[in-house]
């Protein structure tokens, strides 16, 4: 990847269980893992890089993703009480040791607040040994999509989502996007992966785009007419 890509999913108030939540991240960091090795170990954060390696996770253990998840819980400024309907929060770094290798995880799951939803941010190492290539970034989204049923989700750029208008609560086209819906028709150089009763994933292009190309903006245009019919 030429520049920096994440991935995010987003969906509104869904009552979870802290338990329910760590089954699904523990379902998803041992996804991760088999699609590139950039995602194959996690730690907490910590006050400092050193601090953090400290701190590995292992996320074949739901019961200890339980506990910092319940650790994330936001809480009242006065008295400190936990904010139920706020859900969970976590967050992971992958432990690498040059930013172009470096990847975060952020997870806010369990919201059940009608303002606050949930989503899954994951930022991508600019360089990986699969994460370039379509077919394992969409095997990623897809991970993401069967796991946790968003209301979209996609792989794209930051510069993206700063030179265009981005809106959580719509899907957005860059790369790649999923949405909860069959798509029967989509341009000849779009590939659509259907997910079997989920939706279906539309790839834009072969290659992450560069976000500046006349032409990858044309088809990424006729895409979300698409996606917006």
């Amino acid at each position: 990847m030429t520049s920096r890509f994440f991935l995010g999913a987003y969906w509104d108030a869904r009552r979870e269980s802290a338990d329910d939540c760590a089954v699904k991240v523990s379902r998803l960091l041992n996804g991760m893992a088999t699609i590139d090795p950039a995602l194959s170990h996690w730690f907490e954060r910590g006050r400092s890089r050193k601090d953090a390696l400290t701190r590995t996770v292992d996320y074949a253990d739901p019961s200890r993703l339980q506990t910092l998840l319940l650790k994330g819980r936001n809480r009242y400024d006065e008295g400190g009480g936990v904010i139920d309907d706020l859900g969970f929060n976590l967050g992971l770094w992958n432990g690498a040791m040059d930013d172009d290798g470096e990847a975060s995880l952020s997870v806010h799951c369990g919201s059940f607040n009608d303002r606050v939803g949930n989503n899954v941010l994951l930022d991508l190492p600019m360089q990986s040994r699969n994460l370039g290539d379509a077919k394992s970034a969409a095997a990623l989204l897809a991970l993401v999509a069967e796991t946790w049923q968003p209301q979209w989700a996609g792989i794209m750029s930051k510069r993206a989502i700063v030179d265009r208008d981005f809106d959580a609560d719509y899907p957005f086209v860059d790369w790649m996007v999923y949405v909860p819906r069959v798509i029967n028709a989509a341009p000849s150089f779009a590939t659509v992966i259907p997910l079997a009763g989920l939706g279906s994933i539309v790839v834009v292009q072969p290659e992450p785009p560069q976000g500046n190309d006349p032409e990858e903006l044309r088809r990424i245009g006729q895409v979300e007419a698409v996606l917006s019919a």
